[in-house]
């Protein structure tokens, strides 16, 4: 807990998923100056790593619960009766989960959910937030059908990745951690997730051609299994803990990954990204990636190598990044 000179609101933090970390950094440091911050953490893959990496103290309330919606629908209430028993009192909730707005509600509270994502069941939170902060890109007939109310809707310029962007500053030294000055950086797909099916990955084939082309591979497993689909070369190399996400993004020559926020943030600073996703249905954000050409999109390996030989970086355009993260926030302290 964070506990500055003159508290004036008691702002609750809840992270739930490893990108909630940079996205909400900016904000706790900001708000923190005046406020009384608390922050929770679902223990889900790096999520908890990074929280401590940044020094941001937390309280651990329940884990993932896999591919299997029935495991999810009951951790997911586990989780919410932990919480609800256990959190401090607080003014306000930031979050980008379900969790956090109805025990706001239960609690009369306010709340604010980050939702960049107009094809998940955002339902679920629908009744009970009081803000739903987006990027202006969202679908937004899709988050009405949903029931979250257009009065509830603050749309932001840029994308949610623009808000901790804004302050981003590269580790002069994040390259002495590596084995080469020159990579691309390769995620596998989140296979685990509700919305993959059927899917295989193409990760085997990707690095493969990768290495014949002679590229040399940062290589950032989400799981265990990741490491099945990799055979040890000395021009690939597994990092032993979590590295800043925006570190890597920066020092590679290219970012290709499963991950939509992970492109979103290399495209944002200029860095040729290529998204494999593997899900059925793309959020309304990474279309208009897409169609701008800061992100390419393909599932196969031959294609991908294609493009990255004819990639070049871009400039980062921080002053826009800036611009967003200064209207989300006089949109909170608004609402507070």
């Amino acid at each position: 807990m964070i506990l500055p000179r003159n508290s004036n609101k008691k702002i609750w933090f809840d992270f739930t998923n490893p990108p909630h970390v940079n996205q909400f950094l900016p904000l706790i440091r900001h708000l923190g100056k005046t406020n009384e911050i608390y922050c929770s953490a679902r223990q889900f893959v790096e999520t908890t790593e990074l929280l401590n990496k940044y020094g941001i103290p937390f309280t651990v309330f329940g884990g993932h619960g896999g591919k299997s919606k029935i495991r999810k629908i009951v951790r997911m209430f586990q989780r919410n009766i932990r919480l609800a028993l256990s959190i401090p009192k607080f003014d306000l909730s930031i979050s980008s989960n379900y969790e956090a707005p109805l025990i706001s509600w239960l609690t009369r509270r306010k709340s604010i959910v980050f939702d960049d994502n107009d094809i998940s069941p955002n339902w679920l939170y629908a009744p009970f937030v009081t803000k739903v902060f987006s990027p202006r890109f969202i679908n937004i007939e899709k988050m009405l059908s949903y029931g979250i109310k257009k009065e509830k809707l603050f749309l932001y310029e840029g994308f949610k990745e623009d808000i901790y962007l804004a302050d981003y500053e590269p580790d002069p030294d994040f390259l002495n951690n590596l084995p080469f000055r020159e990579f691309v950086t390769v995620r596998p797909e989140n296979l685990n997730a509700s919305y993959v099916s059927g899917n295989k990955s193409i990760v085997p084939e990707l690095i493969e051609r990768l290495i014949k082309n002679g590229y040399n591979i940062l290589y950032l497993p989400r799981y265990e299994m990741d490491r099945s689909y990799i055979i040890p070369n000395n021009r690939l190399f597994i990092p032993g803990s979590p590295l800043n996400g925006l570190d890597v993004c920066y020092y590679s020559t290219a970012v290709l990954t499963g991950a939509g926020t992970f492109a979103r943030e290399a495209a944002q600073l200029g860095v040729p990204a290529v998204s494999f996703f593997a899900g059925v249905e793309f959020l309304n954000v990474d279309k208009v990636m897409f169609e701008q050409k800061k992100v390419f999109f393909s599932r196969e390996p031959l294609e991908i190598i294609t493009y990255l030989k004819k990639s070049n970086r871009k400039d980062f355009d921080r002053q826009k990044s800036i611009a967003v993260k200064s209207e989300v926030i006089s949109g909170i302290e608004e609402l507070l």
